[in-house]
C-alpha cells in the first residue's frame, strides 16, 4: 500500500493515492473481500478496526467505522478508570475534518467525497480550529455519549459549526482545481473521440 491520505502532502500525492485506493478496491471486489466486510469481523479488536479504517479515509463509511473504533478504545480506558483525552481528542478531529466534506458538490455535480478525496492531508490537518469554536452541533459523526464526555472533559463550546463552512474559501479553491480537471479530461475525451471518427 502506498502512502494513506491523511498523510499525502501534495496534489501530486492525493493523485497517486486516489489511483493505489482505487486499484486496491477493485482487487479486494474482485477477490470477494471487500475492506467494509474485513473491518465487520474486527468488532473486538477496535485499535485493528481502528487501523483499517484509517487506511480507507476519506470515504465517509470509514469515518463512521473510525469513530466507532474509537468509542470502544474510550470504554475500555474508563472501565479501567484511566485517562482518554488522547482518544477522545482523536474522536473529535474526526468528527470536525469529516465535516469539512459536503454529501454533494453543486459546482461539479459529483458527491461531495470526490473533492475531499483531492484535498491533500496535510491540507486538512493545518485547517485551524478549536473544540470552543467548532463546538459539537453540527458534528454529524458524534452522538450524545460523545457529547457527554467531550463536555464533562472541555466544558461548553462558545459556538457550533462545521469545518466546511470555516473554511469555505479552501473548499471552493480545490473544488474549483477539481472542475478544471475535469473539463480536461472531457476535452481529452473528445479529441480523442474525434480521432477515431476522421
Amino acid at each position: 500500500m502506498t502512502i494513506r491520505w491523511h498523510k499525502t502532502e501534495s496534489s501530486e500525492e492525493t493523485d497517486a493515492f486516489s489511483a493505489d485506493f482505487w486499484q486496491r478496491h477493485k482487487d479486494a471486489l474482485a477477490s470477494g473481500e471487500f475492506w467494509a466486510d474485513r473491518i465487520k469481523a474486527l468488532r473486538g479488536e477496535p485499535a485493528k478496526r481502528l487501523r483499517l479504517a484509517i487506511d480507507n479515509l476519506p470515504m465517509p463509511a470509514a469515518f463512521r467505522e473510525a469513530a466507532v473504533a474509537m468509542r470502544a478504545l474510550i470504554r475500555e480506558k474508563r472501565k479501567l478508570k484511566d485517562g482518554f483525552e488522547d482518544e477522545l481528542t482523536l474522536l473529535f478531529w474526526l468528527a470536525a475534518v469529516n465535516s469539512f466534506s459536503i454529501p454533494y458538490s453543486e459546482a461539479l455535480r459529483e458527491p461531495g467525497y470526490n473533492v475531499m478525496q483531492s484535498i491533500p492531508g496535510k491540507t486538512i490537518k493545518t485547517l485551524p480550529f478549536t473544540y470552543r469554536e467548532l463546538g459539537y452541533e453540527q458534528l454529524e459523526l458524534l452522538n450524545k455519549t460523545d457529547v457527554k464526555w467531550i463536555e464533562e472533559t472541555w466544558g461548553k463550546p462558545t459556538s457550533h459549526r462545521t469545518l466546511h463552512r470555516m473554511h469555505i474559501g479552501i473548499w471552493k479553491e480545490f473544488e474549483e482545481k477539481l472542475r478544471m480537471v475535469r473539463e480536461a479530461e472531457r476535452a481529452k475525451f473528445t479529441e480523442e473521440l474525434k480521432a477515431l471518427l476522421r
